[in-house]
């Protein structure tokens, strides 16, 4: 039976897995001359957590948005920030978190997500599928920063 060696583990240099996708839907928004790109990484367990937490974190913003209104404070913009309107489907909020934290390059607020999934909802939904990709990859051996250091510098079982 093999053993796992939890010392080479815990000594290992690591890295969120990152990729680069083609996006050009949205080429019309990158600077002339730039690769219509977007870079994700995958996602630590807590940050996997919070994504998951968004349905209640939607619920409980929803509830007091609405007792606001109802004392005659103007809550729309609120709403419209955070990402509600009043059917905010559950695994939509949860999606709009994994793309604002697993968004490397460019890095997008809550409100840019909100706006991009409406507008190109289908490579939005591409690139959450690639951010959970990532994520259920795991992290990876980081890479030497100098091209002289090779894969024998890396902790010997």
């Amino acid at each position: 039976m093999s053993e796992f060696d939890w010392d080479r583990f815990e000594a290992a240099k690591m890295e969120p897995r990152r990729e680069k996708m083609p996006v050009p839907d949205l080429a019309a928004f990158f600077k002339p001359g730039e690769t219509p790109e977007w870079e994700v990484r995958g996602l630590t367990a807590r940050e996997w957590a919070v994504s998951l937490e968004a349905e209640q974190k939607y619920a409980t913003v929803s509830a007091v948005a609405t007792t606001l209104q109802q004392a005659g404070v103007e809550v729309q913009a609120m709403r419209r920030i955070v990402g509600l309107t009043k059917a905010t489907p559950s695994e939509l909020a949860k999606r709009l978190e994994l793309f604002v934290m697993g968004s490397v390059n460019p890095t997008v607020n809550l409100e840019q997500a909100v706006l991009l999934a409406e507008r190109f909802a289908l490579d939005f939904w591409v690139i959450v599928s690639k951010i959970i990709n990532l994520t259920g990859k795991g992290f990876d051996l980081a890479k030497p920063a100098a091209a002289s250091q090779t894969t024998q510098d890396l902790p010997q079982a």
